[in-house]
């Protein structure tokens, strides 16, 4: 178990951005000092309309009703959709027996006598960042370019600059304050007016964030304009990406680190002395001299900093560009080479010690409501450990399993609107995972998803159209091909008869759960397709016209449909290309003629509709019938193996029934005597050796197990009505 005194729960929205990064970098070293776990909850895409609150990805604050914390600690201004606020907002009031503290600006959704918040001071970090331009620099005319002034961070900060002009003796003057959106394009705007000339230089512009300035900064670039020669610049939120612009911003850095760190002493010197107030002191932040503006010398130290930084964040955005996860992850046949995939790809989730993979027990079946179980399974083959089965409510005590951890991070594992369950990435140290590990885990769950697919009998046959004519996974038209392909055969002033013949193979649900029985209704499916697909020839078209249904149409003149059907079928139960052990459920066959001129396509669907949901209401019935299960199972044993003998007293003795009883019963069951189905049996042997061999008919008659071919000939004939030659030459017109 864990030797942690305590463990802190960490609420936030997209935390690999770089304000997030620095207040935990604060909250995890602290956490280490004080010998406390942190644990991070956090969506992924973190997404700004309010109706995208519910989605998957959201999920991820339901742990917050469950998970087991000493404390809580919510990253308030990482939240931008109100929606979401509410949500965490009432199921920490659920929590209320555990403190609460926000870092970052207060929100409007939590009370703060419920919720109290610390942050650094916006104005009076804005105080500091004009104070310093006044007395070092002697500039008088400074403008700000601030954010929207209906948020509480934009009018602070102009608040802040009106109080340190007004310290020195400076007008405030309201027409130099600009209102922009904390965004590239605000600054844009304002460089395009100070080029144009429709506004005059200050000695100095201000932007209340980074963004904002580098906005100015491009514009300027861009139009080859030496912005130092007309004013300083200076921005404020320091983002690391700086050097990408030109000339290096001259920035100011917010103390958020202090802040992780003070929210950690707070929450544990309350548990330890029960205090009900928080004492807080907001931190001063850093002034980031560059070259925007003369403030004080740039440390090459920083900007190495900065430069390595970037570098180590294009190295691994190339690596995740050129890895061949996704592509690896989708042939994985099963979850053991799943993970092994994944832990040959975890050096693309930067400095990650280990990631745990924490799946609902029942994952893989979409319909269900999920477990309250996770099956952990950690991915790092170097360390591989047994699976961890924990329940929703103990995923806290994952930390107990990996002692070496300073921090866990738990996010939702999701596809589309479905939760597939949770993962963990797991640092040494003070660490945040980047945009790069959110790509990598959109593959695992898009891989999940491809693995489930794998062995979903449903999917697979209902979503295998590869375009907008042919059936994907049997290659016959679909049933909007077949449609086209009957009004082309069928575009004729002449006359003609349609022959349709339709084949369905109906499963028992029950039997398909384990991922070999789905493979075996597939083969089943893709196998009979490549029958019905021989029996084409020149006349006749095939096509899928349902997840189970084949249909053949012929117009030319062929032998009775009824006849065809039967062929067909033979031809399913006993072709040398039967894959072992297929299974077949019921097959159900239809075979019916039209007259071209009176009857659509549509109404060949209908027909064969109604007449397979009939075959199946009686086959329901048939169900509730006494002793179903072995009759039904000696009937296929007859079909397929009909070269077995089985005399009437052997098998009424096996089931325990009299003779006559049974013959009673079993002719009940399936409209015939059983010594009629073995005779049956053996002519649809005939049949398939007539029409898949140029075996003589006395041949065929001695492998069926007849001694005399006359006599074979007339049960053959008085079966079908047709002797076993005009049944071969019969067939033989429609291979053609």
């Amino acid at each position: 178990m864990s030797s942690k005194n305590h463990n802190i729960c960490v609420i936030g929205a997209e935390v690999n951005n770089i304000e997030q990064r620095q207040i935990l970098s604060g909250i995890i070293e602290e956490a280490q000092r004080k010998n406390a776990d942190i644990t991070v909850i956090s969506n992924l895409y973190n997404h700004l309309e309010q109706d995208r609150a519910d989605c998957a990805d959201n999920r991820i604050y339901e742990l917050i009703t469950d998970i087991k914390s000493d404390a809580f600690i919510i990253l308030s201004e990482s939240f931008v959709n109100p929606v979401i606020r509410r949500k965490i907002h009432d199921l920490l009031i659920k929590r209320s027996d555990i403190p609460v503290i926000m870092v970052g600006t207060a929100l409007p959704e939590f009370e703060p006598e419920l919720f109290p918040c610390i942050s650094t001071s916006d104005k009076k970090d804005m105080e500091a960042v004009i104070d310093r331009l006044i007395e070092e620099n002697g500039f008088t005319r400074i403008s700000l370019l601030t954010g929207p002034l209906s948020l509480g961070p934009s009018q602070s900060r102009t608040d802040g600059y009106r109080s340190s002009l007004e310290k020195h003796g400076i007008p405030y003057d309201e027409s130099v304050v600009y209102e922009g959106d904390f965004w590239y394009n605000s600054g844009e705007k304002l460089a395009e007016r100070f080029i144009s000339g429709e506004i005059p230089y200050p000695q100095a512009l201000v932007c209340a964030n980074d963004y904002m300035a580098f906005g100015v900064l491009d514009v300027f670039a861009d139009k080859g304009i030496d912005i130092t020669e007309h004013m300083a610049l200076v921005g404020y939120e320091y983002i690391p990406e700086r050097s990408l612009h030109k000339p290096l911003l001259t920035t100011y850095q917010r103390n958020r680190k202090a802040l992780g760190a003070a929210a950690v002493d707070m929450l544990l010197n309350k548990a330890a002395n029960e205090e009900k107030d928080f004492s807080f002191e907001p931190p001063s932040g850093t002034f980031i001299a560059g070259q925007s503006c003369p403030c004080g010398s740039l440390s090459d130290d920083k900007l190495q900093e900065e430069l390595s930084s970037l570098r180590t964040a294009n190295k691994y955005a190339f690596w995740n560009l050129k890895s061949d996860m996704e592509s690896y992850l989708t042939e994985c046949r099963n979850y053991d080479e799943f993970v092994a995939v994944m832990g040959d790809e975890l050096f693309i989730v930067r400095d990650a010690k280990d990631v745990v993979l924490c799946l609902f027990e029942n994952w893989f079946r979409e319909n269900e409501e999920r477990s309250d179980s996770v099956v952990c399974r950690n991915i790092n083959k170097y360390a591989r450990r047994d699976d961890i089965v924990l329940r929703v409510s103990g995923l806290h005590t994952l930390a107990d399993h990996f002692p070496e951890m300073s921090v866990i991070y738990f996010n939702p594992v999701f596809f589309k609107e479905r939760l597939l369950g949770y993962c963990a990435v797991m640092y040494d140290k003070p660490e945040t995972y980047d945009d790069t590990y959110r790509h990598w885990l959109k593959s695992v769950s898009n891989g999940l998803e491809f693995l489930r697919l794998k062995t979903d009998i449903s999917f697979l046959m209902q979503c295998s159209t590869l375009s907008s004519a042919y059936d994907g996974l049997t290659g016959l038209f679909n049933k909007d091909g077949m449609r086209t392909a009957f009004m082309l055969m069928t575009n004729s002033d002449k006359r003609m008869n349609i022959t349709a013949v339709a084949l369905k193979l109906t499963y028992d649900k029950d039997v398909f759960i384990s991922e070999s029985s789905s493979k075996e209704a597939i083969n089943s499916l893709v196998y009979s397709a490549g029958i019905i697909r021989r029996f084409c020839g020149k006349n006749g078209i095939a096509g899928r016209i349902s997840d189970s249904e084949l249909l053949l149409i012929y117009t030319a003149d062929t032998p009775d449909p009824g006849l065809i059907a039967d062929a067909v079928y033979s031809e399913i139960l006993f072709s040398k290309d039967c894959p072992e052990n297929i299974y077949f459920g019921s097959t159900l066959m239809y075979g019916r003629s039209f007259e071209a001129g009176s009857t659509g396509f549509g109404d060949i669907i209908e027909e064969i509709s109604l007449y397979f949901n009939d075959v199946q209401d009686k086959l329901k019935e048939k169900r509730g019938q006494p002793h179903y299960k072995e009759l039904e199972s000696l009937r296929r044993a007859t079909e397929r193996f009909p070269l077995r003998r089985y005399s009437l007293d052997e098998i009424s003795s096996f089931m325990n029934f009299n003779p006559n009883y049974f013959n009673r019963i079993y002719k009940q069951f399936c409209g015939t005597t059983f010594n009629q189905d073995q005779i049956n049996s053996h002519l649809r042997f005939a049949k398939h050796l007539l029409v898949s061999t140029n075996d003589t008919v006395a041949c065929i008659a001695e492998k069926c197990g007849y001694s005399d071919s006359k006599y074979f000939i007339r049960q053959f004939a008085s079966g079908t009505g047709l002797s076993p030659k005009q049944y071969r030459v019969a067939m033989k017109c429609i291979f053609e």
